[in-house]
């Protein structure tokens, strides 16, 4: 191996290392504690094997779910709360976590899971940060196989999900978005259908509604 080939070889290491180093403090790191365990981000299936989520900046929803196993050796005791749906927005230079209190027992888990009170805070400063954190409704039964997006979608609060506003007007994030019709729907038909669309939908009952707008956003 050459000196100059050396050379070249160490400083692209260093530059490698130099550009991984800046990429991992440009990302916020989301630490869930166990025995929660992440089912969605950002409205898709969480495929990681860690409990760190690295997002870049802007809004983000996760969905959690707590699953303790306090079983013994003569007795199986698994213990499981409803998913917490946490929507939140970082600068993309945060190291964030859950204040979930030490629990040893099961009865500590049940107890807890009453109400699941839990705050996404800074994970250096402790300092709870603002978010939406709520607990999707309840299901009876067994929860094998539940489509958390599918819900979310069903109650209009999906990640980034539009929602038709009574007025005609689509909202994402509780923000108006604007539409150009002049541009989206041309010609006396057309606008004769837009028209028409938004007189059915004003009439359909909020579970019909909901329905719409889920096939809407499904055929985008």
């Amino acid at each position: 191996m050459t000196l100059l080939f050396r050379t070249w070889l160490s400083r692209s290491f260093a530059a490698l290392a130099l550009f991984t180093s800046v990429s991992a403090i440009a990302d916020t790191t989301v630490a869930v504690p166990r025995p929660y365990a992440t089912y969605l981000v950002d409205g898709k299936s969480y495929k990681g094997n860690g409990s760190d989520i690295k997002l870049t900046a802007g809004d983000h929803q996760l969905v959690i779910r707590f699953e303790g196993n306090y079983s013994k050796r003569d007795s199986i005791d698994i213990v499981s709360g409803e998913p917490l749906v946490v929507n939140f927005k970082t600068d993309g230079k945060e190291q964030l976590t859950f204040d979930l209190p030490l629990l040893r027992e099961s009865i500590q888990a049940k107890n807890f899971l009453k109400d699941q009170k839990l705050h996404l805070i800074d994970k250096n400063t402790k300092a709870v940060k603002d978010a939406d954190i709520f607990q999707l409704p309840k299901k009876e039964g067994l929860q094998i196989g539940r489509d958390y997006q599918e819900e979310l979608l069903a109650l209009g609060k999906a990640f980034q999900q539009p929602v038709i506003n009574e007025d005609g007007t689509i909202s994402v994030n509780g923000q108006a978005q604007k539409a150009d019709l002049t541009n989206t729907v041309s010609g006396s038909k057309n606008l004769q259908a837009l028209e028409m669309l938004k007189y059915w939908y004003n009439r359909a009952d909020p579970q019909t509604r909901k329905a719409f707008q889920h096939w809407v956003i499904t055929q985008q």
